[in-house]
């Protein structure tokens, strides 16, 4: 993921993390807070599941946040 923000300092400073979503699919993928790079964490089988909607947030210094999906 990446999300830029206009501001300057801390208010600037981006995190990243998932939003609501089944443990299920939070147990399958890792988000890195800092760098937005989502990986896997076990396997997935699309035989069981064929596709995955993860939620994402990006929060930056001041508190505000923006969501999004990724497919």
């Amino acid at each position: 993921l990446s999300a830029t923000d206009a501001d300057t300092g801390t208010n600037a400073h981006i995190t990243y993390g998932f939003g609501k979503m089944p443990a299920k699919v939070l147990q399958k993928f890792v988000l890195d807070a800092e760098s937005g790079s989502i990986t896997l964490q076990e396997a997935v089988d699309f035989e069981e599941t064929s596709t995955y909607n993860l939620a994402v947030e990006a929060k930056d210094g001041g508190g505000l946040v923006a969501h999004s999906k990724v497919e």
